[in-house]
């Protein structure tokens, strides 16, 4: 018994020190930090600024913007493999363009990302009459029932020149089939200290590619999905992101 203890303990002894010396213990993943999601809004690079006649659109018209709501959803986060695995931020979101729009995210997985997408509305399973809470906000948003029931995705409203005599106008989008997928491009690092990402808003960008949307031919788009259509796919590329620590 003596001579077998004598014999195993400089065997334990040499697994230890192979262990310490070839396979350190790895280092535990660093722990996603919290994030706030921002909402910005400009007009080419010009912060908006509410009820002034001091924006051209694509066709060449004059505008102010006097209201801006609208609901963002499903935000993913795209990996170089784009697999589906790839971090999704459900929202909804309800944004109002005249009120200070920050939303605590909790933590946000960390790492290199390419770029994400968002709808710029509902998801389908939402979009349905009393698919959210109650709230006064939501209530406003609401889509009449006789036009097919769920809620507005966006209400862009202000004012153009037309021939010289201010005119109004109302984007409004709704409807499963006008709901906008939002791709935006930049890269961007989600690092370990936390921080902010920031959604950039364009709104020329509502009246501009693919499709010249001329305010003075279609003034109001609620009830008409030719221009409602137009609108959806015009505001695909509306909205850059940004991360900051």
């Amino acid at each position: 018994m003596n001579t077998f203890r004598l014999l195993i303990l400089p065997a334990l002894l040499l697994l230890m020190a192979c262990k310490k010396e070839g396979s350190p213990t790895p280092a535990p993943d660093p722990v996603p930090s919290n994030f706030t999601l921002k909402l910005e809004h400009h007009v080419d690079g010009a912060l908006l600024d509410y009820d002034t006649l001091r924006y051209i659109n694509e066709a060449g018209h004059a505008f102010s913007i006097t209201r801006l709501e609208y609901y963002i959803s499903g935000i993913r986060l795209l990996t170089a493999d784009s697999s589906d695995d790839d971090p999704v931020i459900p929202g909804p979101f309800y944004i109002n363009g005249m009120a200070s729009n920050s939303f605590d995210l909790g933590a946000v997985p960390l790492g290199e990302y390419t770029g994400a997408t968002l709808l710029l509305g509902l998801p389908d399973t939402l979009n349905v009459t009393g698919g959210l809470p109650n709230t006064l906000e939501n209530v406003n948003m609401a889509w009449p029932v006789g036009m097919g029931g769920g809620y507005h995705f966006m209400k862009f409203e202000g004012h153009f020149l037309n021939s010289g005599l201010p005119t109004g106008y109302a984007m409004h989008l709704g409807r499963n089939e006008n709901l906008p997928q939002c791709v935006l491009q930049q890269p961007f690092t989600v690092g370990s200290s936390g921080g902010t990402v920031i959604l950039h808003f364009n709104l020329n960008e509502v009246f501009r590619t693919p499709h010249t949307y001329d305010l003075s031919s279609g003034s109001y788009s609620m009830g008409s999905m030719t221009l409602m259509a137009l609108l959806s796919d015009n505001c695909a590329d509306a909205f850059t992101i940004a991360c900051t620590p």
